[in-house]
């Protein structure tokens, strides 16, 4: 791997045809392969392991970062941090199955559109492949990134233009050329919001990598960014803004799109996150949009109008147009549905509804929409809660629908269907348990919206803190140490003007104890995520760490075998010292 220079990128590295193939064939040989850290192995083979394979990893990624480094020249850039590691934390350490770099104008960072280079290993089939893409991230886009982001496809053109599409950034869903009605019609679902998610790209395989030059492996690259880079331009024109319509630059269409939004189209929905991304306000805001989008555009998602939002909320939720409960172990179906309670006299019982049986009527007695909002859904037993009513809520099984269908509830013995104006909000928090242990039947009827943590809405200063760096550096620590789905929400510290009072207590009474919880009281850990510890009497960390003196515990016993032992504490009043050395580096 040489080294060619110019003037804007300084020094890149000039790969090779061979550097380009042992991208894909690290991929091939490591991707889902167990990792853990050399320095905890006790036997000499593993260790030696471990370390020729992060050694590799690294050799691999310098590879594939040189590609992104390319493209300086054309005035785009990726940052470190958004490009991908190697591995996969959670319970098992793997080697990721993919790479990727996202290449941005340095001006236009803040949006949540991005050219981005992928490397990855298809499990159908094994194939390895570099792909080279327009995307936006779903994890940093609400509704106005999406609509901002598919401007470009006014000017695609199915029929001449040399890209591929993707309708699944997941499953990497493959519009085969040729099907230009199928391209079409996902195009126009995108305009009308019926579906999210569009990719457009090239590709090159890794059997054409082997068969290519050097020089037309790296055209490939410089082709791809070429052709998209105008739609990229499209996507990214205008100044950023969280939510504005005028600062999106959004056309007349784009209003359309906006008044009838595709949320109207999804009848059950699950918001899901780590603790703290805002999934509950977010449904409440969800739940507004639904009840009459035109009405309350001017507060959804306006972080200035907070407490109107929670008012008007408030408001519906007494007019019974929305409803709200929250799932936990012990709620049934007799809560939810129906049951019986004893009546008047005591001599007896007579069915009582639940709330969403509740819901349901006054819904098909009315032509507004109504939301019923359901707390932790994860936490209840979805199969004994809704019982046979889960069929009932697909759309096409609610009243009124092609496939309407009809049960009759076991205690009252009355015909029953959900009305279509009913909508069904859950908010799921992942700390608590991941999607993919979601009961099946649940999964299929609901459409799920990611809410990850979102550094950039965090002051850049915020009693002398970087406070966007300080949850950003947390954050990486505990998806390396642990996975991604318990990061640290940023909801944590959005109040105005915070005083460090106020800062010391949100770390000491929500932020602290959750990442103990995660690491189940490995202070270890815990210390690693929290910047290390500190002496006895000393404030300037979080963790106060200080041996433990088994002689003195144990009153001259013998305890040698035990080793040394330390005690681990929260710091009472730690300074200011405590935030600045998660992020900063020690001089």
């Amino acid at each position: 791997m040489d080294k060619i220079k110019n003037e804007v990128t300084k020094e890149v590295k000039d790969l090779t045809k061979e550097d380009y193939l042992s991208i894909l064939e690290f991929l091939k040989n490591h991707a889902g392969e167990e990792y853990s850290n050399p320095e905890n192995e006790e036997n000499i083979e593993e260790k030696n392991k471990y370390i020729a394979l992060r050694e590799e990893a690294q050799e691999t990624l310098s590879k594939f970062r040189a590609i992104g480094d390319l493209f300086k020249e054309e005035g785009l850039v990726y940052e470190k941090k958004g490009a991908s590691k190697w591995l996969v934390a959670a319970r098992v350490t793997r080697v990721r199955n993919y790479l990727w770099i996202e290449l941005k104008e340095p001006e236009k960072m803040g949006f949540s559109t991005s050219i981005s280079i992928f490397a990855d290993k298809i499990e159908e089939g094994n194939k390895l492949r570099f792909r080279v893409v327009l995307e936006t991230k779903d994890l940093k886009s609400d509704e106005g990134d999406y609509v901002r982001h598919f401007r470009f496809l006014e000017e695609l053109d199915p029929e001449e233009d040399k890209f591929e599409y993707w309708d699944n950034y997941s499953d990497y869903s493959y519009l085969e050329r040729g099907k230009t009605s199928d391209i079409r019609a996902l195009i126009q679902d995108v305009k009308e919001r019926k579906e999210l998610k569009l990719q457009i790209g090239r590709t090159l395989y890794y059997e054409d990598v082997k068969r290519i030059s050097k020089e037309e492996i790296r055209e490939f690259f410089e082709d791809a960014v070429k052709e998209l880079k105008p739609y990229y331009d499209l996507a990214v024109e205008g100044e950023y803004s969280l939510l504005g319509e005028e600062e999106l630059g959004i056309s007349e269409e784009g209003e359309e799109y906006l008044e009838e939004p595709k949320i109207l189209k999804v009848k059950n929905q699950i918001l899901y996150g780590p603790p703290g991304t805002g999934k509950t306000y977010n449904a409440i805001n969800r739940a507004l949009e639904i009840i009459d989008f035109k009405k309350y555009k001017e507060l959804i998602g306006n972080e200035g109008e907070r407490e109107k939002v929670i008012k008007v909320f408030n408001e519906l939720l007494e007019e019974g147009q929305i409803a709200f409960c929250t799932f936990h172990q012990s709620y049934g179906y007799e809560d939810f549905v129906e049951g019986l309670r004893s009546n008047e006299s005591g001599a007896g019982f007579v069915p009582k509804d639940g709330i969403f049986k509740k819901l349901c009527r006054k819904a098909s007695k009315s032509p507004k929409n109504y939301v019923l909002i359901i707390d932790e859904i994860n936490r209840g037993n979805i199969s004994k809660i809704f019982g046979e009513l889960i069929t009932l809520i697909e759309d096409d099984k609610r009243l009124g629908e092609k496939n309407e269908l009809k049960v009759t509830l076991p205690y009252s013995n009355e015909r029953f269907g959900v009305p279509k104006n009913l909508y069904i909000l859950g908010t799921m928090n992942t700390a608590d348990r991941s999607i993919a242990l979601l009961d099946t039947a649940l999964r299929r009827r609901f459409e799920f919206f990611e809410y990850m943590p979102k550094e950039e809405l965090l002051p850049e200063d915020a009693c002398g803190i970087n406070l966007r760096e300080f949850l950003r550096v947390i954050n990486e620590r505990i998806e390396y140490l642990f996975d991604r789905e318990h990061t640290i929400g940023h909801s944590y510290f959005l109040k105005e003007d915070l005083t460090f009072e106020e800062l010391v207590s949100i770390m000491k009474n929500k932020v602290i104890p959750l990442v103990q919880e995660y690491f189940y009281g490995d202070w270890e850990k815990v210390e690693l995520v929290l910047g290390g510890s500190c002496k006895k009497g000393k404030s300037n960390r979080f963790i106060e760490k200080s041996r433990i003196d088994t002689r003195k515990l144990f009153k001259g016993m013998m305890v040698d075998s035990y080793g040394e032992e330390y005690k681990y504490s929260i710091v009472e009043n730690p300074e200011k010292e405590a935030f600045l050395n998660i992020y900063e580096d020690e001089e």
